[in-house]
């Protein structure tokens, strides 16, 4: 799937240049709180070459992760500014709403430095010695492990030697004389010695090794913090079988890593079925079909800061996740012709779309001018209720949501193999919660992984429907390549709407009404969209005479940038004629079972609910 973890840093560059971020709406109300956290503000960039060493950046986040997973001590709200490449302002952001409404207090050091944050948490007791390692490439991760399990600082000897405030401390543990000659010895020691005394339902992979994006491989450490408040394995493990032109390039500019893809499958399924896998891995394509066909999912989290604060504050508030609203502006189903089109935002598997305000877009203040489709997986609302509730109590009328991607973390239907039906029936019971919406995205489709195929939606919907509850509408990514129509219904009359990856013959790219935002033309890209909107109405519709549904995903772009998405949207509807109306993903869902009744006389307008 062509998604924002493939692409490169390039657009992040012109964000200083091109962002567009309107004041934000009023903060949603808070739940009654008895005090607000006490939170430390911490802005990196007053760390001395953070934005350089990957081992100073791996001691600030386990710190982080430290603080806010000690009861006693204050949480750490980190200001990571330019390094979050989804949205520099986010942090502040959060900051100032959550002043706002009181749900924390914060407070700052006089003089921002490394070793005033460590005398200020190590006086809270946050942390308890060090662990000492070589700055070798991949000793830190077995570091990075230990500060979760025994709560030890990972150090090198060059950070002992250029900052005081280490020197008077306690080396507890010392990797420096292990004997390992590689990251494969390493990370082998680290799974016989520290892996059964780890979280079984979190992992993390960090993605710094040759076969990684290099802005990706840059950032994915910011979200280790909350590995280390999890007591969750950390590992670096390249994942890649084979090497073949789609996932090497040709000429190759990537190398098969059997060794460590067999490790990892190791560790993946010696753990919980289901288990998370925060961090990341390159190549996408690669790193998520085998962490299916292992067990796991898969959470992106390159770039997702100050998660472990989000965990922390949830557990304060007490919170459980508030119930996304169900938007439906009421149409009626047309008799004619009518394009309905469907919005939705990209990255909706992601923490890293909630850490980011979706990019920034939730914060414009055109949110709301028209219906839009943010993708969002409720298993992050169980995972971070607070950052969940915000979505959730700050919508207007246009805002809808769909459940993305897959229903419980980021998989590859066709990967799961043998735990297809435990993933499906935990994505049912997700559905049965009723805490995200009912409209399911399943679909990842590339060159290389095809679009999930009618009897796999057909199998999801049987699977879900036995865990609690099956999908009022699934959207299907590019289905239309691979033989699917752009509208189709189930057997039991649930809606199937397919993105058109590809438009006419002389289209040269996937994009067409896919991630499109990146490759529309920049003389006129609200014009070139409205155009691909027309033909894909003309030449895709199923029936002529009837209402169909064309779905545009990815209007985010990528790494945020781009120009306000409401208003990007506004002046493309002004090329369409009456015809094409823009309406939320609920709606869509309710007037295609609406459509099916009209054509078949069956009614599938009812909930899809069972009780197992």
């Amino acid at each position: 799937m062509w998604r924002a973890c493939d692409w490169l840093l390039v657009i992040s560059l012109c964000y200083c240049l091109i962002q567009t971020v309107a004041t934000p709406p009023p903060s949603p109300p808070a739940p009654p709180l008895s005090a607000p956290l006490n939170t430390l503000w911490f802005p990196i960039s007053s760390i001395t070459n953070i934005s350089t060493s990957y081992e100073t950046q791996a001691l600030v986040f386990a710190l982080a992760g430290l603080a806010n997973s000690h009861p006693l001590g204050p949480a750490v709200l980190l200001d990571t500014g330019g390094l979050d490449l989804d949205f520099p302002g986010s942090d502040a952001a959060w900051k100032h709403h959550l002043d706002n409404v009181s749900r924390a207090a914060f407070f700052t050091l006089a003089s921002p430095s490394l070793c005033d944050l460590v005398v200020k948490l190590g006086a809270s007791g946050v942390f308890d010695g060090l662990t000492l390692y070589a700055a070798d490439g991949f000793s830190v991760y077995p570091a990075l492990t230990l500060a979760g399990l025994v709560r030890a600082l990972p150090v090198t000897p060059a950070i002992v030697a250029q900052h005081s405030c280490f020197q008077s401390l306690e080396v507890t543990r010392d990797l420096r004389d292990m004997g390992w000659s590689s990251k494969l010895t390493a990370t082998q020691w680290a799974v016989a010695a520290l892996l059964p005394n780890c979280s079984r339902t979190l992992l993390f992979n960090a993605d710094h090794y040759p076969n990684a994006v290099p802005s990706q491989a840059a950032l994915t450490l910011m979200s280790v913090d909350m590995a280390v408040a999890s007591r969750a394995f950390v590992m670096d493990l390249s994942v890649l079988w084979v090497c073949d032109p789609i996932n090497c390039g040709d000429p190759p500019h990537r190398n098969a890593t059997p060794d460590e893809t067999r490790l990892y499958v190791d560790v993946v399924s010696s753990l919980d079925d289901g288990v998370a896998v925060m961090g990341w891995g390159d190549p996408e394509h690669a790193f998520t079909n085998v962490t299916s066909a292992a067990g796991g999912i898969v959470l992106c989290t390159f770039s997702a800061p100050n998660l472990a604060f989000w965990k922390r504050l949830g557990e304060h508030t007490g919170e459980t996740p508030i119930q996304l609203p169900q938007h439906d502006t009421g149409h009626r189903l047309a008799s004619g012709p009518t394009t309905y089109l469907v919005l939705e935002t990209n990255e909706g598997d992601t923490p890293r779309i909630l850490t980011s305000q979706f990019t920034s877009a939730w914060l414009s203040a055109h949110r709301g001018s028209v219906a839009v489709s943010w993708a969002i997986d409720p298993l992050l609302a169980t995972m971070f209720p607070a950052l969940w509730n915000y979505y959730a109590t700050s919508t207007t009328a246009n805002d809808t949501f769909v459940t993305g991607v897959d229903g419980a973390g980021y998989v590859f239907v066709h990967s799961l193999g043998e735990h297809t039906r435990s993933y499906e029936t935990r994505a049912g019971r997700l559905l049965a919660s009723k805490i995200g919406s009912a409209v399911v995205d399943v679909g990842v489709a590339d060159a290389r992984w095809p679009a999930v195929t009618e009897p796999e939606l057909e199998t999801y919907v049987r699977n879900t429907k036995a865990g609690g509850r099956a999908p009022a509408a699934i959207l299907n990514a590019c289905g239309s390549d691979y033989g699917q129509p752009v509208n189709f219904w189930l057997s039991d009359g649930t809606p199937v709407f397919n993105s058109l990856c590809h438009g006419p013959p002389s289209d040269p790219d996937r994009h067409y009404l896919y991630y499109y935002r990146g490759f529309l033309n920049t003389t006129d890209p609200a014009a070139d969209l409205a155009s691909r909107v027309t033909w894909a109405a003309t030449h895709r519709r199923p029936l002529s005479n009837e209402p169909m549904f064309l779905l545009l995903f990815g209007g985010l772009g990528l790494y945020g940038g781009d120009d306000d998405f409401f208003l990007f949207i506004q002046r493309m509807h002004q090329h369409l004629n009456s015809s094409f109306v823009i309406i939320g993903a609920e709606e869509a869902a309710r007037l295609a079972r609406e459509l099916h009744t009209r054509r078949t006389g069956l009614n599938t307008a009812v909930d899809h609910s069972h009780t197992p």
